[in-house]
Formats: C-alpha cells, structure tokens, sequence
C-alpha cells in the first residue's frame, strides 16, 4: 500500500479523506500515516468469503459486519467521524480500537482459522489423496476457507508476522494437551477440552446470530 499511496497523493486534493480496507493494520498505519498525514484513517470491515473477482460481489457484503477502525495519535477526530459515519452507513457496526490491538485480535479470530484450514487440508491431501471419498460436513466447513488466494493470505501473515506467531505458538500448545489426552487415554481431560470448545462456540452463536 505504501508505493500506491506514493502514487496517488500528488493527484488528491488536500481536504481528501483517506481509509483502507487492509486485513492488518500496524503496518498499512505506519506506511500510510506519513504520506497522508491526520486525514488517513485505518479500517477493517471484517466481511468476506473465499471467493473473489466481481463474479462473487454481493450487495449486502458490508450488512450487519463488524468494522473495525484504528485512528492513530494523529488522528484527526474529525476525520475519524466521518470514516465512522460511512462504514455505519453502508450496514456495519463500528469499533474502534488501535491498530496494535487490531492485529493482535484478527491474528487468533481471523488469520489463525486461515493457517489451521490450510494445514488440514494439507496434511489430509499429504497423507492419502484418495481420501477425499471419506471426506463429510466436518471437513468442508472446517477448510472452506482453504480455497482462498495463497498470495493474499501470504502477505497478510508476512504483515501480522509477530501475532500470527503467538496465535499459531497458542494452538499448538492446545494441540499437545489434546495429543497427550489421547495418547494416556485421558478421559477427563479430553471432554474437559471438548466441553471448554463447545461453550465457546455455542456462546458466538448466541451473541452473533448463529455464524
């Protein structure tokens, strides 16, 4: 984004409100913020599917999304109003929150569930390809988003590098507690697992209207 910024700013008036709409936000807001100055305004709308190019638009991409907006220290409240005012136009629901806490968070809900789809379906396709006749519901809607564009998701994870990390270091520390469990025969602690899962999972259903 920054060589594009470089492009277009000689051709904006001043007054012109700039915003994005990058999956990851510290690094667009400190390439971005020096070349735009006050009037640049970070956002997330967190909305999409796998599919791309115009064949997949949808008109009611943005209804009912989260959008998330990251001003920084220079800011300009005025600026954020407006980024706030538009994206709540167009259907979302906005918070704002820093571009930090941005990353950190969308790194566990968002490119975290990318990495784990990709890895099932890698080590399903690895392991046995022929696999694929004993594949049911649980494997389609678990790596779904494993369809997705390998260049897009690789320079999201580049750009959240650090986060990503810690979110895919967080897994595997579930992971092992999951292999030992089985390895020991460890009932407990497995429906312990489970049952920890299905809390969390049923408790988004409840407050997201069954996502």
């Amino acid at each position: 984004m920054g060589p594009i910024a470089l492009q277009i700013a000689p051709l904006l008036d001043p007054d012109t409100l700039i915003t994005d709409v990058g999956s990851v936000k510290g690094s667009v807001v400190d390439a971005l913020q020096p070349v735009f100055g006050e009037r640049f305004i970070g956002a997330h709308p967190i909305a999409g599917s796998d599919r791309a190019g115009l064949q997949s638009a949808r008109a009611d991409l943005y209804h009912g999304a989260t959008c998330v907006v990251t001003p920084s220290p220079e800011s300009a409240r005025q600026a954020i109003d407006h980024v706030v005012e538009f994206w709540r136009f167009i259907g979302c629901s906005v918070i704002e929150m820093s571009p930090n806490e941005h990353d950190l968070r969308l790194a566990f809900t968002s490119h975290l569930p990318h990495v784990v789809a990709s890895a099932l379906a890698g080590v399903v396709g690895r392991s046995a390809p022929d696999w694929a006749q004993f594949v049911g519901g649980g494997f389609r809607d678990s790596t779904r988003i494993a369809a997705s564009n390998p260049d897009l998701w690789t320079g999201i994870l580049l750009a959240n590098a650090p986060d990503v990390t810690r979110s895919i270091a967080e897994l595997q520390k579930l992971l092992q507690e999951f292999r030992v469990a089985v390895e020991s025969g460890d009932e407990t602690t497995l429906r312990r697992l489970f049952a920890e899962a299905r809390t969390c999972r049923n408790r988004l259903n409840s407050e997201f209207d069954g996502i």
